[in-house]
């Protein structure tokens, strides 16, 4: 092993533990790092870089930065384009697959959804034709256009994908796994977008137990587990149950993640609406408002969460008699719904109807 290639592997592991440690500032320099040095000495190690470019687009997934994510999930798909042919290995098909399950990922983040069903659609096919019906990369890429569909409402084809996956996966690992535990969770976020939340408590809640299980209470997947609960939870009205598990999961996810990120406004909105619903109007507003203006900043004014948003807080101002201000929200909240979603999502439907009410 030549010295460079030592040294881009040493850069590699430091990379990991600086994420490990949530020094992610460090992380990244070790991972760009990295991936220059495998870069540089070329042949087999194109494939070596262009995992390393997955884990920092990872890296950037993870703090709410899609469009880094994306740029660096398509160098990686360059490499494995440019140099990558003569790589057929276990290794190199899978780091193939997880290039563009990534892309098509971080376009769904970015509301970006033809271009997400196109790129997750090619991955489920590759997966299938490469690694075959059962194995655990196939169902990945089926989780991941199941999540695809349930952004853009097309609820059945989703959970069939679901279902599939989670077949599969109970037969190989039994449920004690936490890929199971992430099918369950978006099982019970599936059926909370459709509002049947009676169907989707038992999922969500098997989400949570399992990863209590199996990382502890304040890991922060066990804590996206717990607020997803919470939000079925809301939808059967259980909130004495609901509103500290917000608050528990704010607290921690705010001292691993800081306060602009995506696990923080979810919780933040969820708090807004059990303030609403128990008619604390000034304290549900300020809520909705610090939430709406952490999305504009991390999505944009234009991402369907951000919408949601402004339709929530709508919503609240309309409660208050507070028409034309609540009227605006509806306003920006269907043109957003309609660009992104189109005339006949759920959520435009919802916009659409909450406009007519203050017209």
């Amino acid at each position: 092993m030549s010295s460079e290639v030592e040294q881009a592997v040493e850069f590699y592991n430091k990379a990991c533990l600086a994420e490990e440690q949530s020094q992610i500032d460090l992380a990244e320099l070790y991972y760009v790092k990295s991936w220059g040095l495998f870069e540089q000495v070329g042949g087999v190690h194109f494939m070596d870089a262009a995992n390393v470019l997955n884990a920092l687009a990872f890296l950037h997934e993870s703090r709410g930065d899609y469009e880094g994510g994306l740029t660096s999930a398509k160098q990686s798909a360059q490499i494995m384009k440019t140099h990558g042919v003569a790589f057929s290995s276990r290794e190199a098909n899978e780091i193939r697959l997880q290039t563009w399950s990534l892309i098509g990922n971080l376009y769904r983040q970015l509301a970006r959804y033809r271009e997400a069903e196109q790129m997750l659609t090619r991955a489920l096919e590759y997966a299938l034709e490469t690694f075959g019906e059962t194995d655990e990369g196939t169902s990945a890429a089926r989780n991941q256009l199941g999540i695809l569909y349930k952004y853009t409402g097309e609820f059945d084809k989703a959970e069939k994908l679901y279902c599939e996956a989670l077949a599969n996966l109970i037969e190989q690992h039994g449920e004690e796994n936490s890929f199971v535990a992430t099918i369950y969770h978006n099982l019970g976020g599936l059926f909370h977008a459709r509002e049947d939340f009676v169907a989707g408590e038992p999922y969500a809640r098997k989400a949570w137990e399992i990863r209590k299980r199996l990382f502890g209470e304040n890991h922060p997947a066990t804590l996206a587990d717990a607020a997803a609960y919470a939000g079925v939870l809301d939808g059967l009205e259980r909130y004495d149950e609901s509103e500290p598990i917000y608050e528990h999961a704010l607290e921690f996810f705010e001292r691993i993640l800081g306060r602009e990120h995506y696990e923080i406004v979810v919780n933040l909105n969820n708090l807004a609406n059990i303030r609403f619903a128990r008619g604390e109007p000034k304290e549900s507003e300020e809520l909705f408002r610090c939430a709406l203006g952490i999305k504009e900043k991390i999505l944009g004014m234009d991402h369907p969460d951000t919408a949601l948003t402004a339709n929530n807080l709508g919503v609240l101002l309309q409660s208050q008699g507070r028409i034309e201000e609540a009227r605006s929200l509806f306003m920006r909240a269907l043109e957003v719904f309609k660009t992104q979603l189109g005339l006949d999502h759920p959520k435009t439907r919802m916009a659409r109807e909450n406009l007519a009410a203050v017209a």
